[in-house]
């Protein structure tokens, strides 16, 4: 059976996929929660798709993009408040550090 590793602390639960084809992991995560949800699925070639899911785009009240270099901006979005649902695939090249 494929498992993911859960580690619990006083007020945080940490879902760790540690991509290791050695120790079989689900293909998919979700976090679901009052108005969403969260979710983290692998593909075939080893990255992942991060989905983040509103039941309505109403639920949608502020987000924000974070640039690796600072000092970067965006314009604004078109239709923001419209926004349903955003996905980004990610490709492992940069490990995590240990924790």
């Amino acid at each position: 059976m494929a498992k993911a590793k859960v580690v619990h602390s006083t007020d945080a639960c940490h879902i760790i996929f540690e991509g290791d084809k050695r120790h079989p992991e689900p293909v998919m995560g979700v976090i679901q929660f009052p108005g969403g949800h969260v979710e983290v699925s692998r593909c075939d070639d080893g990255s992942y798709w991060a989905h983040i899911s509103m039941v309505a785009a109403k639920n949608n009240t502020e987000s924000r993009i974070d640039y690796e270099t600072p000092g970067r901006t965006i314009p604004p979005i078109p239709y923001a408040n419209d926004i349903k649902h955003l996905a980004i695939r990610i490709a492992p090249k940069v490990d995590w550090p240990e924790y």
